[in-house]
């Protein structure tokens, strides 16, 4: 979102806690604070016209199923005084980026309408998915208190440069990709492989992101994803092919993995905000390797050892 925000020429205040943000601008002011800090956080908000909330804690399948409970409480409690903060300091639009675990598992693309339509796929998106569900309501709460507009976004896996590469914590994506730079052999896929997923490009997305701000802070939640669906096997084949690696595929049925139909409808944000996910995914990979290749494996494979 910075890079986006200064290419407008927008003035950004930006926090950083545990990771650097590692850039710098003249109209970038980086703050490093504990946004749980009731003392500090509150005046970050000041004088800010647009506040765009992306401060949690993130966890791949692993971290999900292991400690889900740590990962809501924790999100909890730091976003909704960030909704709050951001209503007490008069902001004239905040946009809250929520989750496509709000959904009940049908099966089929989720429209909006079905976030809060039954439970969200039990057992591991439940209290996920009602935290979410909660901090939109507490977006539309705020927003028909005035004077502050909500937006609230419905993502779905998002993935491009600066994503977490991780292998314990990082989403399936950029687990990935280390592996296949890394060059492992055997390679391990958690899971059957055929978990069908909509991967959005983190460029696409935050195009759409600040379209949604800027035309639909309504406090009514809209999807922004791709149209383009991929099973995980078949987004790391594409991968391997990218980078000419033909390893051992060894598919772990017995780790942790997520819901085995994750995919959203973005024909309302088509319809709305004229947005539509231009990068597919043979595209998306190609420049998340190639940055991951030149911003981090060259620096970050020793250290991470």
């Amino acid at each position: 979102m910075i890079p986006k925000l200064l290419e407008q020429g927008a003035y950004v205040r930006a926090t950083q806690h545990r990771k650097p943000i590692g850039l710098s601008h003249k109209q970038l002011e980086v703050i490093t604070c504990d946004l749980r800090d009731p003392e500090r956080a509150p005046e970050l908000f000041k004088g800010m016209e647009i506040v765009f909330l992306c401060a949690g804690i993130v966890r791949g399948a692993k971290g999900i199923r292991e400690r889900p409970s740590e990962i809501m409480l924790y999100n909890l409690h730091l976003q909704s005084k960030l909704l709050y903060w951001a209503w007490k300091a008069k902001a004239q639009r905040c946009s809250f980026v929520s989750s496509s675990y709000v959904y009940p598992h049908t099966g089929r693309p989720n429209t909006e309408e079905e976030g809060f339509q039954g439970d969200p796929w039990k057992p591991t998106n439940y209290g996920m998915g009602w935290y979410h569900r909660y901090l939109e309501t507490l977006c539309r709460h705020f927003h028909l208190q005035g004077p502050t507009r909500y937006a609230v976004i419905r993502p779905t896996v998002l993935y491009g440069p600066h994503d977490h590469f991780d292998l314990e914590d990082g989403h399936v994506l950029p687990a990935s990709v280390v592996k296949a730079v890394r060059r492992m052999d055997p390679y391990e896929v958690w899971g059957d492989g055929q978990e069908v997923r909509c991967f959005t490009y983190v460029d696409d997305f935050t195009e759409g992101l600040l379209r949604c701000v800027e035309n639909h802070a309504t406090a009514e939640a809209i999807n922004l994803c791709t149209l383009e669906t991929s099973t995980v096997e078949r987004m790391i084949r594409i991968l391997l092919d990218h980078l000419n690696f033909h390893p051992q595929l060894v598919f772990r049925a017995d780790k942790p993995t997520a819901i085995p139909y994750k995919v959203s409808d973005p024909a309302l944000a088509r319809k709305l905000l004229g947005w539509e996910a231009k990068v597919r995914l043979e595209e998306g990979l190609r420049r998340t390797v190639d940055w991951y290749r030149e911003s981090v494996a060259k620096v970050g494979v020793t250290a991470a050892r």
